[in-house]
């Protein structure tokens, strides 16, 4: 019976960790449709793009919190719900705006502006309780491999929503596109009402967010930094080929940074909860090694090797600085422990806009690479240091 128990709550954390995939694809086709509409159909300026990309990235980072107390005291599932049904409601104002964008373009920016607060309240809910649900489900000693699952639905949720928002564009038009994004969250929320719930302690929100990041910030910062190298591929990789005449090459190289990503996680994913420091060292070791192939690199064979390593060095970080993240604080706490940690991500996505901007602009965009190698290494730091204070903590529980 309990083997049986054990099976399935294993198999409802499939089933949530699918959900996330459906709400990614969601934001990914977002992420691609929103800035053509505001640029090529509204005519508005960068600024304005730039605008409602960071409205919903401070969005989320503000909301980090807030969704990790929320699913530890009122129930992932409930926060799950309710994130899904912010991103519907985000969803279909895009449509509302992309279908009658005659009145003003202004007015319409204004409601997608709007639309992109919700999707980043919405996104912190989800991202968190994508987590602490199926943890809760199947126990935090598979918080590895949940991690893990979590990890690679919003990698491919994210490039199959991105894919699918410029297809959109190309064959069917935008509001098409928004109408799917809009769609796809509602069919999550109708899934999610048949997946069990998992137990609420009542006193989980008593404790202070400040001691949370006093336990969690070596984990975080670690992540934080790792990202750096994520955001600087993800942003600065096809200028950098464009601005050493390798245009043919950079879909190439953004391909394989995803298959290096991938192969990782389906790789080493299943053993992440038996890995511990030695790991993570060598998977940012390895992500340094491509990000520093990717500043000096004199071919293009060169650049999309180092692309390939970057993206499987860093395909680990994210499950297993959340080990010692999590553990870092009581188990009715889980929620605020992974909020806060997910909130670094974010950091480090700023990180990598602000600097990789001013850095472009002075000396070049191999030298993005150059920094977000510096930073790889610096996580190897923040990283061993995490694992040393998961370690002592084992320790005292033992004696």
């Amino acid at each position: 019976m309990k083997e049986n128990v054990k099976t399935g709550n294993f198999a409802s954390a499939v089933v949530v960790a699918l959900i996330l995939f459906v709400a990614i694809v969601s934001l990914g086709t977002s992420l691609a449709i929103l800035p053509i509409y505001v640029n090529k159909v509204l005519g508005l300026s960068p600024y304005f793009v730039g605008a409602v990309v960071t409205a919903e990235s401070v969005s989320t980072l503000l909301s980090r919190a807030y969704a990790g107390r929320f699913s530890d005291t009122r129930g992932p599932k409930t926060g799950m719900i309710r994130g899904l049904l912010l991103m519907f409601v985000a969803g279909a104002l895009c449509v509302a705006a992309l279908a009658t964008h005659g009145a003003s373009a202004y007015l319409s920016f204004a409601v997608v502006f709007g639309s992109r607060v919700l999707m980043g309240v919405g996104e912190s809910l989800i991202f968190t309780c994508s987590g602490t649900w199926p943890i809760g489900l199947v126990g935090r000693e598979h918080a590895g491999k949940i991690m893990s699952w979590v990890g690679i639905a919003m990698f491919l949720g994210l490039a199959i929503g991105n894919y699918a928002g410029v297809w959109s564009y190309q064959h069917v038009g935008l509001v098409a596109g928004a109408a799917a994004m809009t769609g796809l969250p509602l069919l999550g929320t109708v899934v999610v009402w048949f997946i069990k719930e998992v137990s609420v302690h009542d006193d989980a929100g008593h404790l202070p967010l400040s001691y949370a990041v006093k336990r969690v910030w070596k984990a975080g910062a670690g992540f934080a930094l790792a990202n750096v190298g994520y955001a600087s591929v993800t942003s600065f990789l096809a200028l950098l080929f464009l601005d050493n005449g390798w245009n043919g090459y950079a879909a190439l190289a953004l391909a394989l940074f995803g298959i290096g990503y991938v192969a990782a996680r389906l790789l080493l994913g299943w053993r992440a909860d038996s890995s511990g420091v030695n790991t993570i060292v060598v998977s940012l070791a390895i992500e340094a090694a491509g990000l520093l192939c990717l500043a000096y690199a004199s071919t293009p064979l060169y650049a999309s090797i180092g692309s390939l390593l970057a993206g499987f060095g860093l395909s680990m970080v994210y499950p297993l600085l959340a080990l010692p993240a999590i553990k870092s604080l009581p188990e009715k706490n889980i929620g605020l422990a992974l909020s806060t940690y997910e909130s670094c991500f974010d950091i480090g996505i700023l990180l990598a806009g602000a600097a990789g901007g001013i850095i472009a602009s002075h000396v070049g965009y191999a030298s993005i690479f150059v920094f977000a190698f510096v930073c790889s290494l610096l996580a190897i730091v923040c990283s061993y240091f995490a694992y040393q204070q998961l370690f002592s903590e084992v320790g005292r529980a033992a004696t």
